[in-house]
Protein backbone atom coordinates (compact mmCIF):
# COMPACT_ATOMS: atom_id res chain seq x y z
CA UNK A 1 0.00 0.00 0.00
CA UNK A 2 2.79 2.52 1.00
CA UNK A 3 3.96 2.32 -2.76
CA UNK A 4 0.94 2.44 -3.93
CA UNK A 5 0.14 5.93 -2.11
CA UNK A 6 3.74 6.98 -3.11
CA UNK A 7 2.53 6.57 -6.66
CA UNK A 8 0.05 8.52 -6.61
CA UNK A 9 1.64 11.18 -5.01
CA UNK A 10 3.86 11.49 -7.84
CA UNK A 11 1.46 12.02 -10.26
CA UNK A 12 -0.19 15.00 -8.58
CA UNK A 13 3.26 16.52 -6.91
CA UNK A 14 6.49 15.93 -9.00
CA UNK A 15 6.51 16.55 -12.69
CA UNK A 16 7.63 19.97 -12.39
CA UNK A 17 10.10 18.59 -10.13
CA UNK A 18 11.32 15.76 -12.08
CA UNK A 19 11.48 18.02 -15.68
CA UNK A 20 13.61 20.67 -13.29
CA UNK A 21 15.21 18.37 -10.94
CA UNK A 22 19.36 17.20 -11.37
CA UNK A 23 20.54 14.23 -12.45
CA UNK A 24 20.97 12.68 -8.95
CA UNK A 25 17.21 13.84 -7.88
CA UNK A 26 16.09 11.91 -11.07
CA UNK A 27 18.73 8.89 -10.09
CA UNK A 28 16.64 8.76 -6.78
CA UNK A 29 13.68 7.66 -8.38
CA UNK A 30 14.47 4.98 -10.18
CA UNK A 31 13.99 1.76 -8.65
CA UNK A 32 16.79 -0.37 -7.39
CA UNK A 33 17.32 -3.78 -9.30
CA UNK A 34 15.45 -6.24 -7.58
CA UNK A 35 17.14 -9.84 -6.69
CA UNK A 36 17.18 -11.86 -9.35
CA UNK A 37 19.48 -14.60 -8.09
CA UNK A 38 16.68 -16.88 -8.99
CA UNK A 39 15.38 -15.90 -12.52
CA UNK A 40 16.57 -17.04 -15.80
CA UNK A 41 20.24 -16.05 -17.08
CA UNK A 42 18.47 -14.21 -20.12
CA UNK A 43 16.19 -12.11 -17.57
CA UNK A 44 19.14 -11.07 -15.35
CA UNK A 45 21.23 -10.00 -18.74
CA UNK A 46 18.10 -7.91 -19.99
CA UNK A 47 17.10 -6.52 -16.39
CA UNK A 48 20.76 -5.83 -15.81
CA UNK A 49 21.33 -4.69 -19.97
CA UNK A 50 17.67 -2.32 -19.47
CA UNK A 51 18.70 -0.93 -16.49
CA UNK A 52 22.54 -0.41 -17.32
CA UNK A 53 21.02 1.73 -20.23
CA UNK A 54 18.75 3.88 -18.20
CA UNK A 55 21.31 5.00 -15.94
CA UNK A 56 23.78 6.18 -18.97
CA UNK A 57 21.45 7.73 -20.66
CA UNK A 58 20.64 10.34 -17.91
CA UNK A 59 24.61 10.57 -17.24
CA UNK A 60 25.08 11.51 -20.61
CA UNK A 61 21.93 13.35 -21.21
CA UNK A 62 19.80 14.01 -17.61
CA UNK A 63 16.41 13.47 -17.13
CA UNK A 64 15.23 14.95 -20.84
CA UNK A 65 12.54 12.54 -22.82
CA UNK A 66 14.76 10.32 -24.06
CA UNK A 67 15.96 9.12 -20.31
CA UNK A 68 11.86 8.62 -20.16
CA UNK A 69 11.47 6.88 -22.94
CA UNK A 70 14.09 4.57 -21.76
CA UNK A 71 12.62 4.84 -18.40
CA UNK A 72 9.50 3.20 -19.99
CA UNK A 73 11.03 0.51 -21.77
CA UNK A 74 12.42 -0.72 -18.67
CA UNK A 75 9.44 -0.45 -16.32
CA UNK A 76 7.74 -2.64 -19.49
CA UNK A 77 10.10 -5.52 -19.22
CA UNK A 78 10.29 -5.40 -15.27
CA UNK A 79 5.79 -5.59 -15.93
CA UNK A 80 6.56 -8.42 -18.31
CA UNK A 81 8.41 -10.05 -15.40
CA UNK A 82 5.79 -9.51 -12.73
CA UNK A 83 8.16 -6.85 -10.95
CA UNK A 84 5.24 -4.67 -10.44
CA UNK A 85 6.54 -2.45 -7.96
CA UNK A 86 9.57 -1.15 -10.06
CA UNK A 87 7.28 -1.10 -13.54
CA UNK A 88 5.56 1.67 -11.12
CA UNK A 89 7.92 3.29 -10.82
CA UNK A 90 9.74 3.46 -13.91
CA UNK A 91 6.35 4.14 -15.47
CA UNK A 92 5.99 7.44 -13.62
CA UNK A 93 9.52 9.14 -14.44
CA UNK A 94 8.10 8.03 -18.41
CA UNK A 95 5.03 9.63 -17.79
CA UNK A 96 6.55 12.82 -16.50
CA UNK A 97 9.38 12.91 -18.73
CA UNK A 98 7.97 11.50 -21.89
CA UNK A 99 4.64 13.47 -22.09
CA UNK A 100 3.02 13.00 -25.01
CA UNK A 101 3.29 9.00 -25.08
CA UNK A 102 0.00 7.54 -24.02
CA UNK A 103 1.39 4.11 -23.67
CA UNK A 104 2.84 5.51 -19.79
CA UNK A 105 -0.15 6.12 -18.01
CA UNK A 106 -1.86 3.38 -19.95
CA UNK A 107 0.57 0.20 -18.41
CA UNK A 108 0.55 2.40 -15.02
CA UNK A 109 -2.74 2.10 -14.86
CA UNK A 110 -3.02 -2.07 -15.63
CA UNK A 111 -0.48 -2.45 -12.82
CA UNK A 112 -2.76 -0.65 -10.29
CA UNK A 113 -6.23 -2.07 -11.91
CA UNK A 114 -4.29 -5.63 -11.55
CA UNK A 115 -4.33 -4.70 -7.91
CA UNK A 116 -7.93 -3.54 -7.37
CA UNK A 117 -6.78 -0.07 -7.21
CA UNK A 118 -9.70 0.64 -9.22
CA UNK A 119 -10.35 4.36 -8.60
CA UNK A 120 -6.47 5.19 -8.74
CA UNK A 121 -6.52 4.44 -12.10
CA UNK A 122 -9.08 6.84 -13.51
CA UNK A 123 -6.85 9.92 -13.87
CA UNK A 124 -4.33 7.48 -15.58
CA UNK A 125 -6.83 5.92 -18.43
CA UNK A 126 -8.54 9.55 -18.50
CA UNK A 127 -5.05 10.79 -19.78
CA UNK A 128 -4.25 7.69 -21.94
CA UNK A 129 -7.66 8.48 -23.85
CA UNK A 130 -6.62 12.67 -23.91
CA UNK A 131 -3.55 11.58 -25.53
CA UNK A 132 -4.75 8.54 -27.58
CA UNK A 133 -8.88 8.82 -27.67
CA UNK A 134 -8.71 6.10 -30.56
CA UNK A 135 -7.58 3.83 -28.49
CA UNK A 136 -10.45 1.01 -27.93
CA UNK A 137 -8.93 -0.78 -24.58
CA UNK A 138 -8.57 2.54 -22.22
CA UNK A 139 -12.12 3.34 -23.22
CA UNK A 140 -13.22 0.09 -22.31
CA UNK A 141 -11.11 -0.47 -19.06
CA UNK A 142 -12.15 3.45 -17.73
CA UNK A 143 -15.73 1.81 -18.23
CA UNK A 144 -15.30 -1.13 -16.24
CA UNK A 145 -13.58 0.98 -13.23
CA UNK A 146 -16.42 2.96 -12.97
CA UNK A 147 -18.73 0.52 -13.00
CA UNK A 148 -17.58 -1.87 -10.64
CA UNK A 149 -17.29 1.32 -8.18
CA UNK A 150 -21.38 2.41 -8.91
CA UNK A 151 -20.66 5.17 -11.29
CA UNK A 152 -22.95 3.66 -14.05
CA UNK A 153 -24.20 6.92 -15.95
CA UNK A 154 -20.30 7.45 -16.61
CA UNK A 155 -19.47 3.89 -17.39
CA UNK A 156 -22.47 3.76 -19.67
CA UNK A 157 -20.89 7.02 -21.65
CA UNK A 158 -17.56 5.28 -21.85
CA UNK A 159 -19.01 1.74 -22.97
CA UNK A 160 -21.13 3.77 -25.59
CA UNK A 161 -17.99 5.26 -26.97
CA UNK A 162 -16.63 1.66 -27.05
CA UNK A 163 -18.93 1.21 -29.16
CA UNK A 164 -18.45 4.07 -31.75
CA UNK A 165 -14.96 2.65 -31.67
CA UNK A 166 -15.87 -0.72 -32.18
CA UNK A 167 -18.97 -1.43 -33.72
CA UNK A 168 -20.54 -4.19 -31.87
CA UNK A 169 -18.57 -4.93 -29.66
CA UNK A 170 -19.79 -8.00 -27.34
CA UNK A 171 -17.68 -6.81 -24.12
CA UNK A 172 -19.24 -3.14 -24.25
CA UNK A 173 -22.29 -4.56 -25.13
CA UNK A 174 -22.21 -7.01 -22.01
CA UNK A 175 -21.55 -3.84 -19.70
CA UNK A 176 -23.93 -2.04 -20.99
CA UNK A 177 -26.27 -5.02 -20.60
CA UNK A 178 -25.43 -5.47 -16.98
CA UNK A 179 -26.04 -1.66 -16.40
CA UNK A 180 -29.48 -2.19 -17.80
CA UNK A 181 -29.37 -5.30 -15.01
CA UNK A 182 -29.14 -3.31 -12.07
CA UNK A 183 -31.36 -0.35 -13.02
CA UNK A 184 -34.23 -3.26 -13.84
CA UNK A 185 -34.61 -2.22 -17.65
CA UNK A 186 -35.15 -6.30 -18.80
CA UNK A 187 -36.05 -5.39 -21.85
CA UNK A 188 -32.90 -3.05 -22.88
CA UNK A 189 -30.65 -5.77 -21.08
CA UNK A 190 -32.10 -8.26 -23.08
CA UNK A 191 -31.47 -6.40 -26.38
CA UNK A 192 -27.89 -5.91 -24.76
CA UNK A 193 -26.95 -9.18 -24.15
CA UNK A 194 -28.80 -11.05 -27.02
CA UNK A 195 -26.53 -8.26 -29.78
CA UNK A 196 -23.67 -9.67 -27.69
CA UNK A 197 -24.21 -12.81 -28.16
CA UNK A 198 -24.57 -12.23 -31.92
CA UNK A 199 -21.14 -11.17 -32.18
CA UNK A 200 -19.62 -13.70 -30.38
CA UNK A 201 -21.79 -16.67 -29.61
CA UNK A 202 -19.22 -18.22 -27.65
CA UNK A 203 -19.65 -15.61 -25.27
CA UNK A 204 -20.82 -17.17 -21.58
CA UNK A 205 -21.09 -14.09 -19.69
CA UNK A 206 -24.14 -12.95 -21.65
CA UNK A 207 -25.45 -16.54 -21.62
CA UNK A 208 -25.36 -16.18 -17.95
CA UNK A 209 -26.92 -12.50 -17.71
CA UNK A 210 -29.17 -13.49 -20.23
CA UNK A 211 -31.23 -16.60 -18.03
CA UNK A 212 -31.57 -14.07 -15.40
CA UNK A 213 -33.53 -11.69 -17.63
CA UNK A 214 -35.31 -15.22 -18.70
CA UNK A 215 -36.13 -16.12 -15.30
CA UNK A 216 -37.36 -12.51 -14.48
CA UNK A 217 -40.44 -12.78 -17.71
CA UNK A 218 -40.41 -16.07 -15.71
CA UNK A 219 -39.54 -18.18 -19.62
CA UNK A 220 -38.11 -21.10 -17.63
CA UNK A 221 -37.33 -22.92 -20.61
CA UNK A 222 -35.09 -20.48 -22.16
CA UNK A 223 -33.81 -19.67 -18.97
CA UNK A 224 -32.15 -23.24 -18.67
CA UNK A 225 -31.29 -23.35 -22.38
CA UNK A 226 -29.09 -20.57 -21.77
CA UNK A 227 -27.46 -21.72 -18.69
CA UNK A 228 -26.70 -25.06 -20.45
CA UNK A 229 -25.51 -23.05 -23.39
CA UNK A 230 -22.95 -20.82 -20.99
CA UNK A 231 -21.75 -24.20 -19.57
CA UNK A 232 -20.46 -25.48 -22.93
CA UNK A 233 -18.77 -21.75 -23.71
CA UNK A 234 -15.26 -21.70 -23.13
CA UNK A 235 -13.87 -19.85 -20.17
CA UNK A 236 -14.47 -15.70 -20.12
CA UNK A 237 -11.82 -14.21 -22.23
CA UNK A 238 -10.27 -10.49 -21.89
CA UNK A 239 -10.97 -7.86 -24.39
CA UNK A 240 -7.57 -7.88 -26.73
CA UNK A 241 -5.37 -5.26 -25.93
CA UNK A 242 -2.75 -4.75 -27.96
CA UNK A 243 -0.91 -2.82 -25.54
CA UNK A 244 -0.90 -5.38 -22.74
CA UNK A 245 -0.53 -8.19 -25.16
CA UNK A 246 2.74 -6.90 -26.70
CA UNK A 247 4.19 -7.32 -22.80
CA UNK A 248 4.25 -11.10 -22.92
CA UNK A 249 7.21 -11.16 -26.02
CA UNK A 250 9.43 -9.15 -23.27
CA UNK A 251 8.76 -11.71 -20.79
CA UNK A 252 11.91 -14.04 -19.42
CA UNK A 253 10.97 -16.11 -16.80
CA UNK A 254 9.95 -19.59 -16.72
CA UNK A 255 7.32 -19.86 -14.57
CA UNK A 256 4.88 -16.64 -16.40
CA UNK A 257 5.71 -18.14 -19.40
CA UNK A 258 3.88 -20.99 -18.30
CA UNK A 259 1.57 -19.19 -17.11
CA UNK A 260 1.01 -17.28 -20.22
CA UNK A 261 0.78 -20.79 -22.00
CA UNK A 262 -1.92 -21.66 -19.76
CA UNK A 263 -4.04 -18.48 -20.22
CA UNK A 264 -3.72 -18.95 -24.19
CA UNK A 265 -4.67 -22.38 -24.11
CA UNK A 266 -8.38 -21.56 -21.74
CA UNK A 267 -8.58 -18.97 -24.57
CA UNK A 268 -8.35 -22.08 -27.04
CA UNK A 269 -5.12 -20.39 -28.75
CA UNK A 270 -2.91 -24.05 -28.12
CA UNK A 271 -0.95 -22.80 -30.93
CA UNK A 272 0.04 -19.12 -29.82
CA UNK A 273 1.10 -21.12 -26.17
CA UNK A 274 3.27 -23.69 -27.88
CA UNK A 275 5.16 -21.06 -30.12
CA UNK A 276 4.96 -18.27 -28.15
CA UNK A 277 5.35 -19.46 -24.67
CA UNK A 278 6.39 -22.98 -24.29
CA UNK A 279 8.91 -22.96 -26.63
CA UNK A 280 10.68 -19.72 -25.16
CA UNK A 281 10.32 -21.34 -21.58
CA UNK A 282 12.34 -24.51 -23.16
CA UNK A 283 15.09 -22.17 -24.68
CA UNK A 284 15.48 -20.55 -21.50
CA UNK A 285 15.00 -23.99 -19.08
CA UNK A 286 15.68 -26.78 -21.48
CA UNK A 287 15.85 -29.34 -18.61
CA UNK A 288 12.60 -27.91 -16.50
CA UNK A 289 10.37 -30.87 -15.71
CA UNK A 290 7.57 -28.40 -16.09
CA UNK A 291 8.40 -26.96 -19.58
CA UNK A 292 8.31 -30.30 -20.92
CA UNK A 293 5.08 -31.36 -19.46
CA UNK A 294 2.97 -28.52 -20.13
CA UNK A 295 4.20 -28.85 -23.82
CA UNK A 296 3.38 -32.54 -23.89
CA UNK A 297 -0.09 -31.69 -22.67
CA UNK A 298 -0.50 -28.78 -25.45
CA UNK A 299 0.47 -31.59 -27.93
CA UNK A 300 -1.69 -33.99 -26.66
CA UNK A 301 -4.92 -31.35 -26.81
CA UNK A 302 -4.23 -30.98 -30.87
CA UNK A 303 -3.28 -34.66 -31.20
CA UNK A 304 0.45 -34.58 -32.27
CA UNK A 305 0.51 -37.99 -30.48
CA UNK A 306 3.59 -39.20 -31.09
CA UNK A 307 5.50 -35.56 -29.93
CA UNK A 308 3.47 -35.15 -26.41
CA UNK A 309 4.58 -39.07 -25.44
CA UNK A 310 8.32 -37.78 -26.45
CA UNK A 311 7.69 -34.99 -24.19
CA UNK A 312 6.16 -36.98 -21.42
CA UNK A 313 8.83 -39.86 -21.58
CA UNK A 314 11.35 -36.17 -20.98
CA UNK A 315 9.74 -35.10 -18.28
CA UNK A 316 9.88 -38.61 -16.88
CA UNK A 317 13.32 -38.24 -16.94
CA UNK A 318 13.96 -35.04 -15.63
CA UNK A 319 11.87 -35.91 -12.60
CA UNK A 320 10.78 -39.63 -11.94
CA UNK A 321 8.52 -38.36 -9.32
CA UNK A 322 6.46 -36.34 -11.65
CA UNK A 323 2.45 -38.37 -11.02
CA UNK A 324 1.25 -36.21 -13.99
CA UNK A 325 3.85 -37.47 -16.64
CA UNK A 326 2.65 -40.71 -15.62
CA UNK A 327 -1.01 -40.29 -15.88
CA UNK A 328 -0.15 -38.22 -19.35
CA UNK A 329 1.96 -40.42 -20.50
CA UNK A 330 -0.86 -43.50 -19.84
CA UNK A 331 -3.54 -41.19 -21.33
CA UNK A 332 -1.20 -41.39 -24.65
CA UNK A 333 -0.89 -44.99 -24.52
CA UNK A 334 -4.64 -45.78 -24.24
CA UNK A 335 -5.17 -43.64 -27.33
CA UNK A 336 -2.58 -45.83 -29.04
CA UNK A 337 -4.59 -49.05 -28.05
CA UNK A 338 -1.63 -49.88 -25.68
CA UNK A 339 -3.89 -51.03 -22.87
CA UNK A 340 -0.96 -52.86 -20.99
CA UNK A 341 1.99 -50.02 -21.47
CA UNK A 342 -1.34 -47.42 -19.88
CA UNK A 343 -1.74 -49.92 -16.99
CA UNK A 344 1.43 -49.81 -15.97
CA UNK A 345 1.97 -46.18 -16.16
CA UNK A 346 -1.42 -45.29 -14.19
CA UNK A 347 -0.12 -47.96 -11.65
CA UNK A 348 3.07 -45.88 -11.10
CA UNK A 349 1.19 -42.65 -11.26
CA UNK A 350 -0.84 -44.16 -8.07
CA UNK A 351 2.21 -44.84 -6.58
CA UNK A 352 3.03 -41.20 -6.46
CA UNK A 353 -0.99 -39.69 -6.08
CA UNK A 354 -3.17 -42.29 -4.46
CA UNK A 355 -5.70 -40.18 -3.73
CA UNK A 356 -6.03 -39.13 -7.33
CA UNK A 357 -9.57 -39.86 -8.97
CA UNK A 358 -8.69 -39.21 -12.43
CA UNK A 359 -5.90 -41.59 -12.45
CA UNK A 360 -8.26 -44.66 -10.97
CA UNK A 361 -11.00 -43.77 -13.36
CA UNK A 362 -8.33 -44.03 -16.46
CA UNK A 363 -6.92 -47.14 -14.53
CA UNK A 364 -10.65 -48.28 -14.75
CA UNK A 365 -10.85 -47.82 -17.95
CA UNK A 366 -7.46 -49.57 -19.60
CA UNK A 367 -8.86 -52.50 -17.42
CA UNK A 368 -12.12 -52.09 -19.33
CA UNK A 369 -10.36 -52.29 -22.92
CA UNK A 370 -9.18 -55.78 -21.73
CA UNK A 371 -12.33 -56.76 -19.96
CA UNK A 372 -10.91 -57.16 -17.15
CA UNK A 373 -14.08 -56.02 -15.92
CA UNK A 374 -13.81 -56.69 -11.71
CA UNK A 375 -10.91 -55.24 -11.78
CA UNK A 376 -12.25 -52.03 -13.45
CA UNK A 377 -15.69 -51.85 -11.25
CA UNK A 378 -12.74 -51.67 -7.88
CA UNK A 379 -10.60 -49.07 -9.51
CA UNK A 380 -13.97 -46.77 -10.82
CA UNK A 381 -15.18 -47.20 -7.98
CA UNK A 382 -12.55 -46.33 -6.00
CA UNK A 383 -12.49 -43.22 -8.23
CA UNK A 384 -16.09 -42.58 -7.13
CA UNK A 385 -15.03 -43.02 -3.37
CA UNK A 386 -12.63 -39.97 -4.16
CA UNK A 387 -14.89 -37.88 -6.08
CA UNK A 388 -18.98 -38.76 -6.14
CA UNK A 389 -20.03 -36.57 -8.89
CA UNK A 390 -16.53 -37.68 -11.12
CA UNK A 391 -19.37 -38.18 -13.95
CA UNK A 392 -16.78 -40.21 -16.36
CA UNK A 393 -15.71 -42.80 -13.59
CA UNK A 394 -19.72 -43.09 -12.96
CA UNK A 395 -20.32 -43.48 -16.83
CA UNK A 396 -17.33 -45.89 -17.26
CA UNK A 397 -18.88 -47.81 -14.31
CA UNK A 398 -22.23 -47.81 -16.14
CA UNK A 399 -20.31 -49.46 -19.08
CA UNK A 400 -18.89 -52.30 -16.79
CA UNK A 401 -21.88 -53.26 -15.11
CA UNK A 402 -23.13 -53.29 -18.92
CA UNK A 403 -20.27 -55.56 -20.63
CA UNK A 404 -21.37 -57.96 -17.42
CA UNK A 405 -25.03 -58.36 -17.92
CA UNK A 406 -25.67 -56.01 -15.00
CA UNK A 407 -28.11 -54.14 -16.88
CA UNK A 408 -30.04 -52.76 -13.77
CA UNK A 409 -26.56 -51.39 -12.26
CA UNK A 410 -25.63 -50.09 -15.70
CA UNK A 411 -29.28 -48.04 -15.45
CA UNK A 412 -28.78 -47.21 -12.15
CA UNK A 413 -25.64 -45.85 -13.06
CA UNK A 414 -26.67 -43.75 -16.20
CA UNK A 415 -29.75 -42.08 -14.77
CA UNK A 416 -27.14 -40.54 -11.88
CA UNK A 417 -24.72 -39.34 -14.78
CA UNK A 418 -28.19 -37.62 -16.74
CA UNK A 419 -29.01 -35.86 -13.46
CA UNK A 420 -25.46 -33.96 -13.06
CA UNK A 421 -25.25 -33.83 -16.86
CA UNK A 422 -28.57 -33.93 -18.87
CA UNK A 423 -27.19 -32.65 -22.14
CA UNK A 424 -24.01 -35.47 -22.12
CA UNK A 425 -25.10 -36.50 -25.61
CA UNK A 426 -22.20 -40.08 -24.82
CA UNK A 427 -24.22 -40.65 -21.96
CA UNK A 428 -27.97 -39.69 -23.67
CA UNK A 429 -27.18 -42.21 -26.23
CA UNK A 430 -25.79 -45.24 -24.51
CA UNK A 431 -28.64 -44.80 -21.45
CA UNK A 432 -31.21 -45.09 -24.76
CA UNK A 433 -29.51 -47.83 -26.36
CA UNK A 434 -30.05 -50.10 -23.17
CA UNK A 435 -33.67 -48.65 -22.84
CA UNK A 436 -34.39 -49.58 -26.30
CA UNK A 437 -32.57 -52.94 -27.35
CA UNK A 438 -31.98 -54.82 -24.34
CA UNK A 439 -33.23 -58.41 -24.12
CA UNK A 440 -35.01 -58.41 -21.23
CA UNK A 441 -37.75 -56.81 -21.76
CA UNK A 442 -38.26 -55.69 -17.95
CA UNK A 443 -35.25 -53.24 -18.76
CA UNK A 444 -36.78 -51.63 -21.93
CA UNK A 445 -39.03 -48.24 -22.14
CA UNK A 446 -39.28 -47.31 -25.36
CA UNK A 447 -40.87 -43.61 -25.13
CA UNK A 448 -37.66 -43.04 -22.35
CA UNK A 449 -35.21 -44.61 -24.96
CA UNK A 450 -36.27 -41.57 -27.67
CA UNK A 451 -36.61 -38.91 -25.30
CA UNK A 452 -32.71 -39.65 -24.22
CA UNK A 453 -31.54 -40.41 -28.49
CA UNK A 454 -33.11 -37.29 -29.02
CA UNK A 455 -31.14 -35.13 -26.60
CA UNK A 456 -27.99 -37.00 -27.92
CA UNK A 457 -29.02 -36.22 -31.13
CA UNK A 458 -29.48 -32.63 -31.19
CA UNK A 459 -27.40 -29.85 -32.59
CA UNK A 460 -24.18 -31.89 -33.65
CA UNK A 461 -25.55 -34.76 -32.96
CA UNK A 462 -27.57 -34.83 -35.64
CA UNK A 463 -24.71 -35.72 -37.86
CA UNK A 464 -23.07 -38.15 -35.69
CA UNK A 465 -24.36 -41.93 -37.53
CA UNK A 466 -24.02 -44.03 -34.19
CA UNK A 467 -26.52 -41.32 -32.48
CA UNK A 468 -28.74 -41.91 -35.58
CA UNK A 469 -28.30 -45.43 -35.32
CA UNK A 470 -29.64 -45.51 -31.44
CA UNK A 471 -32.60 -43.13 -31.96
CA UNK A 472 -33.66 -45.52 -34.62
CA UNK A 473 -33.87 -48.45 -32.32
CA UNK A 474 -35.26 -46.25 -30.31
CA UNK A 475 -38.40 -45.32 -32.75
CA UNK A 476 -38.78 -49.73 -33.47
CA UNK A 477 -38.86 -50.13 -29.53
CA UNK A 478 -41.40 -47.48 -29.03
CA UNK A 479 -43.42 -48.83 -32.48
CA UNK A 480 -42.88 -46.24 -34.66
CA UNK A 481 -41.03 -48.18 -37.78
CA UNK A 482 -41.49 -45.71 -39.55
CA UNK A 483 -39.50 -42.99 -38.62
CA UNK A 484 -37.05 -46.18 -37.48
CA UNK A 485 -36.80 -46.62 -41.11
CA UNK A 486 -36.21 -42.94 -41.91
CA UNK A 487 -33.69 -42.54 -38.96
CA UNK A 488 -31.70 -45.61 -40.02
CA UNK A 489 -31.30 -44.62 -43.53
CA UNK A 490 -29.90 -41.43 -42.64
CA UNK A 491 -27.30 -43.17 -39.88
CA UNK A 492 -26.66 -45.53 -42.91
CA UNK A 493 -25.91 -42.63 -45.38
CA UNK A 494 -23.27 -41.20 -42.75
CA UNK A 495 -21.69 -44.11 -42.18
CA UNK A 496 -21.23 -45.10 -45.61
CA UNK A 497 -20.10 -41.29 -46.01
CA UNK A 498 -17.29 -41.88 -43.55
CA UNK A 499 -16.20 -44.79 -44.54
CA UNK A 500 -17.33 -47.19 -41.88
CA UNK A 501 -18.15 -50.46 -42.93
CA UNK A 502 -18.28 -52.22 -40.09
CA UNK A 503 -21.39 -49.49 -38.41
CA UNK A 504 -22.81 -49.29 -42.01
CA UNK A 505 -23.67 -53.03 -42.14
CA UNK A 506 -24.78 -53.33 -38.76
CA UNK A 507 -27.03 -50.45 -39.29
CA UNK A 508 -28.44 -51.56 -42.75
CA UNK A 509 -29.15 -55.30 -40.58
CA UNK A 510 -31.20 -53.39 -38.39
CA UNK A 511 -33.30 -51.00 -40.75
CA UNK A 512 -33.78 -54.72 -42.64
CA UNK A 513 -35.70 -55.42 -39.24
CA UNK A 514 -37.39 -52.38 -39.11
CA UNK A 515 -38.78 -52.57 -42.56
CA UNK A 516 -40.48 -55.64 -41.36
CA UNK A 517 -41.58 -54.53 -38.64
CA UNK A 518 -39.24 -55.76 -35.84
CA UNK A 519 -37.31 -54.11 -33.04
CA UNK A 520 -33.76 -55.06 -32.70
CA UNK A 521 -32.61 -56.97 -29.74
CA UNK A 522 -28.98 -56.64 -28.09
Amino acid sequence: MGLVLLVLCLAVGTSMFIRHANRSSALACLPELPDLIRNTKTLREKVIGADRAVRETLQTRGPDELFGQRTGELGKLYQGNCFYDQALLCYQLAMDLDSKNPLWPYLLASVLQERGENESTRGFLERTIGLAPNYSPAVLKLADSYFKTGNTDKAKAHYDRRLKLAPGDPYALLGLGRIALEKSEWETAQACLQRAIAADPNFGDAYRMLATVHEHFGRLEEMKLALDRAARCPPFRPAPDPWIDALADLCYETEQLLVLGAKAITGLNVDAALSKFYRRAMELDPNNPKVHLATGKAMLMIGQIKDAREFFQKTIELDPKSDEAYFQLGVVLQIEKKQDDAERMFLKALDLQPNNANIHNNLGVALLEQKRYEEAIEYLTQALDIDPEHISARYNLGMCFWAMGRTRDAIQQYRHVLRLKPEWATAASAFAWILATDKNEENRNGEEAVRWALVACAGEGRNNPEYLDTLAAAYAEAGDFEQAVITAEESLNLAQARGDSALSKDVLHRLQRYRSAKAFRH
